[in-house]
């Protein structure tokens, strides 16, 4: 059964804009332009100030709120636009892809070409929708007191983007490969995985607790925390589970843990899959290996070089493409598959 190119063409074309949010996000958060908008119009929040007395009317809400009461309280109009244009690009790329996902779905709804996954993309349309509540809902946790968003916040909104694009890349899968995969089990190389998959979604999400606290910044060494294994302030935020939730450095320690389990994990996966003779499983191993070593040299250069704009953002992206690929070797192995 031949799969609608039309349809998978669309569904890429709405997971390279999540990717694309992602990315955008990464530098909202970066540049510490998170905050710069202090309310929520899903439908005339897509006009921008047009004017001079627009945009003081703008400057001046934003005035009233944490951040420039204690942070940018010396902050010019020309600095405010700078901080707005990324968060206000962030919302409208939401936007886009809301638009860019529902017209295409109705259309291919009443034309049944998406018969047999109606559901699934109705749920990654909730799921869409979702994630711009999410978003306003960690926003304003950094409108109260402090001007800063909750790092748990983040990670939630972060990781909803995550399942979000690795739910449609399923989708995919499904549409391209399920009528194409010839009876191939291992049971072994699946269960690596799938430990991989559940580390990796672990690393994701402390990844967000690293910039949601700023741990990134501090023991920029690599591969000891200033001359240790472990910086003892990695303890002095209380109990335990005080330091693994709200200790930047402890959280730091264990973002780097996980990295170094990861790449273990990796070399495992590498000396079983060796000796495969499928060349299709074989293929979607080595894709994950190979984006998993760019990743962890990304992520320690982004720790030594000090959290710059660049190298943190392309760090986040990967990130994404790891995790799909981690799916799709998921998927291939799990459909006991392939060619």
């Amino acid at each position: 059964m031949k799969y609608d190119k039309a349809v998978v063409t669309w569904l890429y074309l709405v997971c390279f804009l999540v990717f694309s949010m992602v990315f955008i996000g990464g530098i909202t958060r970066l540049t510490d332009s998170g905050l710069s908008m202090v309310d929520w119009k899903p439908l005339m929040g897509a006009i921008p100030p047009l004017n001079e007395v627009q945009w003081n009317t703008v400057f001046d809400k934003y005035k009233q709120f944490p951040e420039y009461n204690q942070v940018n309280y010396s902050m010019t109009l020309s600095q405010f636009k700078f901080i707005f244009f990324w968060e206000y690009f962030h919302r409208l790329m939401g936007r886009l892809v809301g638009v860019v996902f529902f017209f295409p779905f109705v259309y291919f709804w009443f034309k049944g070409k998406i018969n047999g996954h109606k559901g699934k993309l109705f749920v990654a349309f909730l799921l869409g929708g979702s994630q711009g509540l999410l978003g306003w809902y960690m926003v304003k946790s950094g409108l109260v007191d402090r001007p800063d968003v909750s790092h748990f916040r983040l990670a939630a909104h972060l990781f909803l983007a995550f399942i979000i694009i690795g739910f449609i890349f399923w989708i995919t899968f499904e549409m391209k490969l399920k009528h194409i995969l010839k009876p191939v089990l291992n049971k072994k190389l699946l269960k690596i995985l799938s430990v991989f998959f559940f580390l990796l979604c672990f690393q994701i999400i402390y990844g967000a607790f690293v910039a949601g606290l700023d741990a990134g910044i501090g023991f920029n060494t690599w591969p000891l925390m200033a001359g240790s294994f472990i910086s003892k302030s990695a303890y002095s935020a209380g109990s335990l589970w005080v330091n693994i939730f709200y200790n930047p450095v402890m959280i730091q320690f264990i973002h780097r843990t996980i990295a170094i389990l990861l790449l273990i994990i990796g070399f495992l996966l590498y000396f079983n899959v060796r000796g495969l003779e499928n060349s299709v499983q074989k293929k979607s191993i080595i894709y994950c290996l190979v984006i998993l070593f760019l990743q962890f040299v990304l992520g320690v250069s982004t720790l030594v070089l000090e959290v710059p704009i660049w190298a943190a953002s392309i760090h986040q992206v990967v990130a994404c493409i790891l995790f799909v690929l981690t799916l799709r070797s998921i998927y291939i192995f799990s459909r006991k598959s392939v060619i």
